[in-house]
């Protein structure tokens, strides 16, 4: 017997505009919630009836390939599509657009679907609906999200698409910023380097690639004219190896040198970008104890203190070919299978989470969509320049932040890890990473009113986790 399951929302826009988003590029890649283990292996590039997306969901050491085939379409009221193969024994998607007057509509998701085994499986049946509530209740909350996004953005471009470009789109922001700015119906080129070229990106990625050699320049330069910024977030991650003089040199090089080489390619080019914006950091202000740390504070004159600033003059090169430059600051990004969160959660899910060092000091940290959305903002905005702190309104404490943490899994924190076992364990990275006290405050996203979706811990952990 088939079951049915349905949510419905309410949207301030019009039917058209809502049918648009969910068919654009990036759609499904901004919809699958960031707590499910699920990729896009291959995609169409349209919903028309016909196109296929392959998805692929690991669970444990077993990875689980689902098709899905488009089989309806009357734009912009509604489209459906069908599993082809994959977990359950039948899937039909329904998604509705109901128009309720000129700027309200109601978005309505059906499923019908069938589980394998039936009736043996019918005791999951409650299970499965579960899932598909906390799936749908993000699904519809991000997409509020982004449209509110749209609308904000439409500030100062006023209807007008954005042409940019992005290094690092595969890395933890990069790929939530691809995403994030295809949804909304801007052009995205991915920079990639040759050593991370793949023959699957044409069917598993989104946007245009252009591959940049250092030695022999970009790849297509016509994709690279007329842009109306580049997106710098390359860099060797400062968390993944112990610091010893050769990671460190690696961290330099790849931020300072790196930006260098970019800069001087696009001077070159006969149109260059419009603007620049590049990622730095929050550790440029050291550990500054309950001080605020603002735009305008000073750089610390530690190791990461000294490579943010230095990475932030490398890119203000590029104001001398007369366009723009702007930095965003970034605090600990969380997602919770990426970065700083993913690493923290499997602690605290079995129970040995707790505060770090003394508890005391100040852990700034950004939703990674907000991450994605503050950077979109630098690239549309032509009046933004300089440094933005990209860090929530509300930083909290390393002791707020694993009674939180442990809330969020229904476990306690109560294992603390003391400074001295950090510091044998990991070095100069310990203090700069986990027992430096930064209390990076937003002051200029708050002064324009950016629309963060999470400005407490609390609601950004309910969002990654699916608890909200």
């Amino acid at each position: 017997m088939s079951r049915l399951f349905e949510w419905n929302s309410e949207f301030s826009c019009s039917a058209e505009k809502l049918f648009q988003y969910h068919a654009n590029p990036g759609a499904i890649d901004r919809l699958i919630p960031p707590w499910e283990n699920v990729s896009v292996v291959e995609r169409g590039d349209s919903i028309a009836v016909g196109t296929e997306v392959v998805l692929q969901q690991k669970l444990g050491l077993f990875k689980l390939r689902w098709l899905a085939r488009h089989t309806q379409l009357d734009a912009p009221r509604s489209f459906q599509d069908t599993q082809i193969s994959g977990p359950f024994a039948a899937w039909q998607h329904d998604h509705l657009f109901e128009p309720k007057g000129p700027d309200r509509c109601l978005l309505h998701d059906l499923i019908h679907f069938d589980l394998p085994w039936s009736p043996l499986s019918n005791p999951a049946v409650p299970m499965v609906r579960g899932i598909l509530r906390r799936m749908f209740v993000y699904r519809h909350e991000t997409t509020r999200r982004d449209l509110d996004l749209q609308d904000y953005l439409d500030t100062w471009l006023a209807g007008r698409k954005l042409r940019i470009a992005i290094t690092g789109s595969s890395g933890l922001i990069g790929s939530r910023l691809v995403a994030l700015a295809s949804v909304l119906g801007h052009q995205v080129v991915r920079i990639t380097r040759p050593e991370s070229r793949s023959a699957s990106s044409k069917i598993g990625t989104v946007g245009q690639q252009v591959v940049w050699d250092p030695n022999s320049g970009f790849s297509d330069l016509d994709a690279m004219q007329d842009l109306d910024a580049v997106v710098h977030l390359g860099g060797f991650g400062i968390a993944e190896k112990r610091w010893t003089e050769e990671t460190k040199r690696k961290i330099r090089a790849s931020r300072i040198d790196g930006t260098h080489a970019l800069v001087q390619a696009l001077r070159k080019l006969s149109s260059p970008p419009k603007a620049l914006v590049c990622a730095s950091g929050v550790g440029i202000y050291g550990d500054c104890g309950n001080r605020e740390c603002l735009e305008d504070s000073p750089p610390a004159d530690d190791f990461l203190g000294q490579v943010a600033r230095d990475w932030e003059e490398a890119a203000k090169t590029y104001t001398e070919t007369g366009n723009r430059v702007a930095v965003g600051r970034l605090a600990m990004v969380l997602h919770p299978r990426q970065g700083a969160l993913a690493k923290m959660l499997p602690l605290f899910r079995w129970g040995l989470g707790g505060q770090v060092g003394s508890g005391k000091q100040y852990w700034s940290w950004i939703h990674v969509d907000d991450a994605a959305a503050a950077f979109l903002f630098l690239a549309a905005c032509p009046e933004a320049t300089g440094p933005y702190n990209f860090a929530a309104p509300h930083a909290t404490t390393n002791s707020e932040f694993t009674r939180l943490l442990g809330r969020a899994v229904s476990r306690p924190a109560w294992l603390p890890a003391p400074a001295s076992a950090l510091r044998i364990a990991m070095g100069e990275m310990a203090d700069a990473l986990l027992l430096a006290s930064t209390r990076a405050i937003p002051h200029k996203l708050e002064h324009i009113d950016f629309p963060f979706r999470a400005r407490r811990l609390e609601d950004a952990l309910g969002q990654l986790l699916g608890d909200a």
